[in-house]
């Protein structure tokens, strides 16, 4: 060994020293980030109701959000944000730090239909949200006050056809699933129909025991106690087959009216660009809640079916939706609200 060589001996202890402690110290970040990430949820999930409190949107989301919370070892606090046909919340979520504690309940119209009625939503349904998964559907069924006048389904389209534009259809508002289920039924039957918004699907159902209007498509879980009251008739629901709770109302297959399947559907969203990994977690544990049988039973004693759809699956469907409901809105020549 030169002297040169024996200098250097220390020199080379000191890098080497300092190259393993930069290595303990990667490797000790390495390993908190991953117990970090292992660690989600650490704190409450809030998921943003984009409408007000109570109707189908607390049948849907409570029991079910009460069991994930289960699941999670996490709370998950519902907060409701309505407004504007529930763009309102829908426009916070999108904007929301995407962490993975706040989320949000995903509808229909919300995610497929408003934001192409309606350009200053602020939020891109496709683009600002990435899908945790489905949460449930609910078929419709078409409901009349007007037991004498319109009774079953070809009473209605003889005197649609009759007098074109004179039968009135209620819906929740612009762009709700009721008007737009109504648009393109009517598209489909050849029919035309004057639409009455309302501020909600409470008066548009009061207005329609009251004789204001003459029809409403409605979604079974909500319509269920008029017509178990025997305030509305309901003329076809649908279904592929009869509902066990409304076994005496045909499906509007048997009423004369083949290939009519619409339901108002439901997801669980977060913004986009929340990590992969939690989205996997979150999505699979929902897919196990909503697989429990106790939650099936619950939600399909209301009229609700679950819909076990993972972050992908829910993805290719909002897609297929969106691009449905917005062919429907051309169709139509629904104008921008």
């Amino acid at each position: 060994m030169t002297m040169q060589d024996h200098h250097d001996v220390p020199s080379r202890a000191r890098r080497l020293r300092r190259c393993a402690a930069a290595s303990l110290a990667a490797a000790a970040a390495f390993t908190f980030a991953g117990a970090a990430h292992a660690a989600y949820p650490e704190r409450a999930i809030t998921v943003v109701v984009p409408f007000p409190a109570g109707g189908i949107n607390d049948t849907i989301a409570r029991p079910v959000l009460q069991r994930l919370a289960e699941s999670l070892g996490q709370s998950v606090v519902i907060e409701n944000r309505p407004g504007a046909s529930g763009t309102i919340g829908s426009g916070l979520v999108a904007r929301a730090k995407p962490d993975g504690y706040t989320l949000l309940l995903g509808a229909a119209s919300t995610l497929a239909v408003v934001p192409q009625l309606n350009t200053n939503t602020g939020y891109d349904p496709l683009g600002d949200f990435v899908p945790v998964g489905g949460l449930a559907s609910v078929a419709s069924v078409l409901v009349t006050g007007k037991r004498e006048a319109y009774g079953a389904l070809p009473a209605v389209h003889e005197a649609a056809r009759k007098q074109p534009g004179t039968l009135t259809y209620g819906s929740a508002g612009a762009g709700t699933s009721q008007h737009m289920q109504m648009a393109q039924y009517n598209l489909a039957q050849g029919l035309e129909m004057l639409h009455v918004p309302y501020r909600g699907g409470a008066p548009a159902m009061t207005d329609l025991i009251g004789g204001q209007i003459d029809l409403l498509m409605e979604p079974v879980a909500t319509a269920l106690p008029h017509i178990r009251g025997g305030k509305v008739v309901p003329l076809a629901i649908s279904l592929p087959d009869r509902s066990p709770l409304l076994p005496d109302v045909p499906t509007f297959a048997q009423a004369g009216v083949p290939d009519y399947q619409v339901s108002t559907w439901f997801s669980l969203m977060a913004p986009a660009g929340m990590d992969a990994a939690d989205v996997k977690l979150l999505s699979d544990k929902l897919v196990e809640v909503l697989a429990d049988p106790g939650i099936v039973k619950a939600l399909g004693e209301r009229g609700v079916q679950t819909m076990p759809l993972p972050s992908a699956d829910m993805k290719a469907y909002l897609v297929k939706e969106h691009a449905l409901w917005g062919k429907v809105i051309k169709d139509a020549g629904i104008p921008p609200q």
